[in-house]
């Protein structure tokens, strides 16, 4: 009898797991030889495992255009054509809208994306301008502090220096203190970001837990700010401004920044949800701005010409007083194509992941996928595709060089719509705009002030991994040789 127990527990188990791992053989998908292999157990034992590399091998297997495949124990269907990807995501009403922005507030339910997408518009951005080139001018006295101390050439890990930076934009704009983490050492971003750098250099899969002790640090920073604009009238032309004016039930868009009386004595988000908004924004900002300007400098400083015509850009700038016109940037046509090269061969999210919230019927199909399963759009895995991009592992900006009205229409690439960087339908990036606006100012104050030399020799050992943004792995990051220059500005007279 005892002997039976074992037996049925692992039959319960056999059948179990096969009937997970036969879920899109039986419902007619095209699909991946389903099983756990010894390799794979041996690479997660050792936390070798890598997940977005994976997920790019089996769209590379794959023919059709969707493909059902496993992640552990989780069906999920791989999205493999770009049309399709995108009138799924564009057309879908709300069955793969993200939960976490869903909002409810009485009777009212409202997504927060979609609310607070006025936030990142042109008008509210040249507001708060001065507080980006605040941080940019904070990550040049860095550097040139450092020259004077160790000389003429200076040798730093950019990766690490452009991850503070990153921290103090979203220090500065998102939680909206006056912060400088190249000299303040022992605040909490600081902290947040040391740890996000270790785990990263650690683990494979590694991510800070849903409630880690930084979301309640973080929780009260932010609690102590919105008291100093709610209840002592503290006006301050940031993200979180904006923030504390919708949650008064004020408008985001408009010119108007200090808080408006209103008769509703409840608040549209508490203190809690604001900083978990705040967090979210923190997540994905530190990510998207560290890993684009690094790996754009990786890239451009391996091809001088690149090198010299975004300087003869830069020159055109008029830079009164050191100070840019946020008016301007629009006008950096080369340095906007290099930025979508970047995120086109290394994009921050290389995998757009959205769970099925309601049985879909999948378009010009006879396929449905059910409520509760994950849909999978490799967009690492389709910029790199030659179906899609010639030569896809060279950077090549001018792929990206405008004809006409075709805003986004790549020179040389066969399919027009090939390139999803920042996202498409319900997973557009609605913060794209001020991700652009952070990461040119670090390039254009990085280009004006400092030779940048790479050394050649290390490119080959450098190693690029994901988590899910890219990252250097290799210890020493990127290094880069800085000497100190000076492009001088055109004056208009």
């Amino acid at each position: 009898m005892w002997l039976l127990l074992p037996i049925l527990l692992y039959s319960v188990v056999f059948l179990t797991v096969r009937h997970i791992y036969s879920h899109w053989r039986r419902r007619g998908f095209p699909s991946e030889k389903a099983g756990i292999t010894w390799s794979f157990l041996q690479k997660a034992y050792r936390r070798e495992f890598r997940h977005v590399e994976a997920i790019c091998e089996a769209y590379q297997l794959g023919r059709d255009r969707l493909l059902g495949i496993y992640c552990f124990f989780r069906p999920v269907l791989l999205v493999r054509n770009v049309e399709l990807a995108q009138t799924i995501l564009q057309q879908s009403n709300g069955h793969f809208n993200e939960l976490k922005w869903d909002y409810v507030k009485g009777y009212r339910r409202f997504n927060l994306l979609e609310k607070l997408a006025p936030m990142f518009g042109a008008k509210r951005l040249s507001e708060m301008f001065g507080q980006v080139q605040k941080v940019g001018d904070h990550l040049i006295n860095h550097l040139m502090e450092q020259e004077q101390v160790k000389g003429n050439h200076l040798e730093v890990d950019l990766q690490q220096i452009l991850g503070v930076y990153s921290i103090n934009i979203i220090g500065n704009l998102i939680y909206g203190v006056d912060i400088n983490n190249f000299e303040q050492k022992d605040h909490i971003l600081t902290s947040y970001l040391s740890y996000k750098q270790a785990s990263i250099q650690s683990f494979t899969l590694g991510r800070l837990p849903q409630k880690s002790s930084f979301t309640y640090r973080l929780r009260d920073l932010i609690k102590q700010n919105v008291e100093l604009r709610e209840d002592h009238g503290l006006i301050r032309k940031d993200i979180l401004q904006l923030l504390v004016r919708f949650r008064n039930g004020n408008e985001v868009s408009g010119d108007k920044w200090q808080l408006e009386t209103n008769n509703d004595p409840e608040k549209l988000l508490s203190i809690k949800r604001l900083a978990k908004v705040a967090e979210d924004l923190l997540k994905v900002s530190l990510d998207a701005v560290s890993s684009t300007i690094t790996f754009t400098l990786f890239e451009i400083l391996q091809e001088p010409l690149i090198v010299e015509k975004l300087q003869a850009e830069i020159k055109e700038l008029s830079n009164e007083n050191g100070q840019l016109k946020f008016d301007e940037l629009d006008g950096l046509k080369y340095m906007e194509m290099c930025l979508k090269e970047t995120v086109r061969k290394y994009p921050p999210l290389p995998i757009i992941e959205r769970i099925c919230r309601k049985s879909y019927s999948l378009p010009n199909s006879k396929f449905t996928i059910d409520e509760g399963k994950t849909l999978m759009v490799p967009l690492l895995a389709i910029h790199r595709d030659e179906k899609y991009f010639s030569e896809p592992m060279k950077y090549k900006p001018l792929r990206f060089l405008q004809s006409g009205s075709d805003v986004g229409q790549c020179k040389d690439k066969t399919k027009s719509n090939g390139f999803i960087g920042f996202g498409i339908g319900g997973a557009q990036c609605v913060g794209q705009n001020f991700a652009k606006l952070v990461i040119k100012v670090a390039l254009i104050k990085l280009l004006q002030n400092f030779h940048m030399e790479l050394d050649l020799n290390i490119i080959a050992t450098l190693e690029v991994s994901h988590q899910p943004a890219p990252f250097i792995k290799t210890k020493d990051g990127l290094k880069v040789k800085l000497k100190r220059r000076e492009i001088k500005p055109k004056f208009y007279g």
